[in-house]
């Protein structure tokens, strides 16, 4: 443990390594805050641990503990990254402690469970993707409603764990356990496998007032006829943006409002179909794509550290956003570049460096360190992500010249010097 007494107010940041928690520990330190983070982990395997004023040996999971540790040394606020079971836990401790966390129990509950949110978006007239009723008793009369392939995951998963393309029924009842290995609650869902092109919605909500922030194309890839494709660019502003704003964005809003959203973000996932939008995910919470970092560039605003200002101070930012909000990015391009590695132990990753040369680039942002063991169990799901640039263009040609330029620059090597860099996204699909 490093650290000395202090009379500065103090963040507690639950878990490391999850995405993001690096930039609250960067942002809470500007403000004068005493950062403090806790995993399990050792600190050569947490980053946010490395850069802390204070790091604690104690698991996100260990409640008890962290409660009697908290109120010990006087902690103000607690916050975390973008992981959903670290969100719970947080807001579990924020409940005990009293100390202000963005969402309610029931809210947390309302969008992070498939089942729920899709009750929700379908109450307010949103599309969201059919489904089949299925079970571990294999019904004859359920399976022959359905209609493949389909798509089996758990019923309150995330990152793309226990997701599985079934073909037949024969691959449907094999994944069926692998499904709800991931499922807290043990319960799956059984979708109709959509392939289209996708959109992610982001929302922001300051006081009540929730403002569409912006939408961007999500590009995926890699995947096959057994494992979802996954993303390997986001372009911002969305081509479709009109179309959901005249369409959808009034629906999505008072869907919010009637669970009682009042400060914090949102994004959802959709796929689009012949020009219409069915959504498919939705987390009420940070999220991996990171798009915060190219909104405080373009827009002037930043959803983490409004959300952390909220943990500090029960006040989502310090000043109102209303004027600078602009879903199209007034002209302005921005991406997301999102590199996939192959299950491997990554022995070198060059061009990082180079990269962040790049004029328009803003961040350069690793996923996973030299000598770590990418398992073969992250085929499929979002631990297959190696790193993300973000960058910032005046014009979509200076863009797709920054991608193309990444492109070339970036090379993933395992323990074995295999290229283990996996097709990055087509400049010629954007």
């Amino acid at each position: 443990m490093r650290g000395t007494t202090t009379s500065k107010k103090k963040l507690l940041i639950m878990a490391g390594r999850p995405i993001a928690s690096c930039d609250i520990v960067n942002y809470a330190k500007t403000e004068g805050v005493y950062t403090i983070v806790t995993d399990y982990l050792p600190i050569e395997n947490s980053p946010a641990k490395q850069i802390a004023d204070e790091d604690w040996d104690i698991s996100t999971n260990d409640i008890d503990v962290l409660e009697k540790k908290i109120k010990k040394e006087g902690v103000n606020a607690i916050f975390t990254g973008a992981h959903e079971f670290n969100i719970k836990k947080t807001a579990e401790l924020c409940r005990k402690t009293g100390l202000p966390f963005y969402a309610t129990d029931f809210q947390l509950k309302t969008t992070m469970i498939k089942s729920l949110y899709k009750k929700l978006f379908k109450d307010f007239d949103v599309p969201v993707v059919p489904e089949y009723k299925i079970d571990e008793n294999f019904h004859r009369n359920d399976l022959d409603k359905i209609e493949y392939p389909v798509v089996l995951k758990p019923v309150d998963g995330s990152g793309g764990y226990g997701i599985s393309i079934c073909n037949n029924e024969d691959e449907l009842k094999n994944s069926y356990s692998k499904a709800l290995q991931y499922s807290y609650s043990k319960k799956v869902l059984l979708e109709k496998y959509i392939n289209a092109k996708e959109v992610t919605i982001f929302y922001v909500i300051q006081d009540g007032n929730i403002f569409l922030s912006v939408i961007a194309d999500r590009y995926v890839a890699n995947g096959n006829k057994l494992i979802i494709p996954l993303p390997v660019a986001y372009v911002f502003s969305s081509k479709h943006t009109e179309n959901y704003i005249s369409n959808l964005n009034d629906k999505v809003i008072a869907s919010f409002k009637s669970i009682g959203l009042m400060n914090g973000m949102v994004f959802i996932q959709s796929f689009i179909d012949n020009g219409n939008f069915i959504f498919y995910d939705i987390g009420f919470r940070l999220t991996g794509t990171q798009e915060y970092k190219i909104l405080e560039q373009v827009c002037g605003y930043n959803p983490l550290k409004m959300m952390v200002d909220y943990s500090l101070t029960g006040k989502m930012g310090k000043e109102n956003i209303s004027a600078k909000i602009d879903p199209y990015f007034n002209g302005k391009y921005a991406c997301n570049i999102t590199y996939l590695c192959k299950p491997c132990k990554i022995g070198k990753i060059l061009g990082i460096e180079e990269i962040k040369k790049i004029q328009g680039v803003l961040s350069v942002v690793p996923n996973h360190l030299i000598g770590e063991i990418i398992p073969d169990s992250a085929k499929g799901t979002l631990n297959q992500i190696i790193l993300r640039v973000f960058a910032v263009a005046d014009s979509k040609v200076e863009l797709l010249q920054i991608i193309q330029q990444a492109n070339y620059l970036l090379k993933v090597y395992s323990d074995l010097n295999e290229n283990v860099l996996l097709p990055a996204v087509d400049i010629n699909k954007l």
